[in-house]
């Protein structure tokens, strides 16, 4: 059963929304106030509300631009150090050789430059390694490059903390001591050090050698000097030039005597053209009472005076000069070989001095050539020395062999003066050697001297090779050397160095004398 009412009952009008509903009757003054009051207060909670809430999110959104700008502050400053150590990185590689890692020379050029004008008391050591390119060509840029940098790492451990060490270029070093005084026992201490064996992979070791050229600044940069720099790298170029391996200090006096050398040098260059002479020393052979050839030799006439060969051949051959004075020789010879045939009645055999550098001229080939073609039937015969002789060299091989094949005949000069063996007669294509001048000198006083010419006859036979003595100056050698078996001679004694028109005449009374049996002009 249902309980009590206790509300009224719902009737159809309850369930009207008021909206709907008739109008009610308006309700009093004081009820409208509090309405207005009620919803005013609900409208300023609201905008709090919303206020609070943009002040929250604003909060936030400036917390999250300061967390953003300290991230960039901080990348900016990460960034800023990472340029800084690139552009510190990038200044040292400007100034540092990327094989060794030590400084470049340029760099220490501009160092020795202020050493020298705040009047520094200070040495320069220039370094160059010997025999480096055949290396390099040998096993490669790889192990070439480990070496230097191995170089360098015992340059850094064999000089004083004071001492700056930089690479020159190419197998150049050189090192700048603050010290004038200890620049030679350095230098020998890198002598010592860069000798030892080098590591070049696949477990070889290969030993290279250096030359050192030493140079102080209170004599290399004096007004008549040539500075520092520049002579270091004179003074080791005269170590090279001793063999390598070895210390040069600069010396004010060589400098003086290598400055008149590059005159000199110059003066020849200049003179190829109009101030060489072309002189001719006959050639007799006393069996047969005839002038059987000539030996071309060449003069330098220098301001009215005759410079003999001995003071200019080897200037010619330091300087570059030898191969083009030997080609103009040659073509001389060529040209005045008619003369002297005719002077001797008959063909004559023409000698004419190559150096081993000539061999590795490539116009020599085709000028001999062409000189064997032009002479006919007259004999061309190139002389050279034993140190062609003894070259090991594949290229010397080579270039002796093209000259048979073109023609010529190769005679060794100065025999018995050097290191050649029979070994090296056997091997090379030389058909004839002349025996040096210092034996003939004592074959009339020394047993011995006679003894070891009787040995060269006999070599001559058994090999079937041509003998020539030279330096006859006595009636007494001419003599003994023919009975021993050395009739074809040459020397003072039949007639002296001259140039072509004398010594056209000079043969002429020769071959008048030979045919009466008389060795002397």
């Amino acid at each position: 059963m249902p309980g009590p009412a206790t509300t009224a009952a719902l009737t159809p009008a309850a369930l009207i929304p008021a909206a709907l509903a008739p109008a009610a009757a308006a309700p009093a003054a004081g009820d409208q106030l509090v309405l207005v009051t009620v919803v005013a207060g609900a409208v300023v909670v609201v905008a709090l509300a919303a206020l609070a809430v943009v002040v929250v999110l604003t909060r936030r959104w400036a917390d999250r631009q300061r967390a953003e700008l300290d991230r960039l502050r901080s990348g900016l400053a990460v960034a800023e150090e990472g340029r800084g150590e690139a552009v510190h990185q990038l200044a040292r590689l400007a100034h540092a050789d990327p094989v060794t890692g030590l400084v470049h020379g340029s760099c220490l050029a501009e160092a020795v430059a202020v050493a020298v004008a705040q009047g520094r008391a200070v040495a320069l050591l220039h370094l160059g390694l010997d025999g480096f390119r055949r290396f390099n060509a040998l096993h490669g840029r790889g192990p070439g490059d480990a070496v230097l940098s191995e170089v360098a790492h015992r340059l850094r451990r064999a000089v004083r903390a004071e001492d700056v060490p930089a690479r020159w270029g190419g197998d150049e070093f050189v090192v700048l001591l603050d010290e004038e005084a200890a620049a030679v026992d350095v230098a020998v201490r890198l002598l010592a050090a860069l000798a030892e064996p080098y590591e070049v992979g696949g477990g070889g070791r290969a030993t290279l050698t250096v030359s050192i050229g030493v140079a102080h600044a209170a004599s290399a940069t004096g007004p008549e000097a040539p500075g520092l720099l520049a002579a270091a790298e004179q003074a080791v170029g005269e170590a090279k030039g001793a063999g390598g391996g070895c210390v040069r200090v600069w010396d004010p006096s060589a400098a003086l005597a290598h400055r008149a050398e590059a005159r000199a040098a110059e003066r020849l260059r200049q003179g190829l053209a109009d101030e060489l002479e072309v002189h001719y020393q006959p050639v007799v052979d006393l069996d047969s009472g005839i002038v059987s050839g000539v030996e071309c030799l060449v003069r330098w006439r220098r301001e009215d005076r005759l410079v003999p060969p001995d003071e200019f051949i080897g200037l010619a051959e330091r300087h570059g000069l030898v191969a083009e004075l030997g080609l103009r020789v040659l073509a001389t010879a060529v040209r005045d070989a008619p003369a002297l045939a005719a002077a001797a009645g008959h063909d004559l055999v023409v000698a004419v001095n190559v150096s081993a550098h000539q061999l590795r001229d490539p116009r020599l080939l085709p000028a001999v050539r062409e000189a064997v073609r032009a002479l006919g039937s007259t004999r061309l015969v190139l002389e050279m020395t034993e140190s062609v002789l003894v070259a090991e060299d594949s290229l010397t091989q080579q270039a002796l062999d093209d000259l048979v094949a073109a023609g010529a005949f190769l005679t060794v000069d100065d025999f018995g003066t050097g290191y050649a063996t029979l070994a090296y007669l056997r091997r090379r294509p030389f058909s004839a050697f002349k025996i040096d001048r210092s034996y003939v000198r004592d074959i009339e006083t020394d047993k011995r001297t006679r003894d070891l010419v009787e040995g060269l006859v006999l070599l001559a036979v058994a090999t079937g090779m041509g003998l020539v003595a030279e330096g006859v100056e006595t009636a007494g050698q001419a003599e003994l050397l023919r009975r021993t078996g050395a009739p074809t001679q040459q020397g003072y004694l039949h007639a002296r160095p001259e140039p072509l028109a004398e010594a056209v005449l000079t043969i002429g009374r020769l071959r008048e004398r030979l045919a009466a049996g008389t060795t002397v002009v």
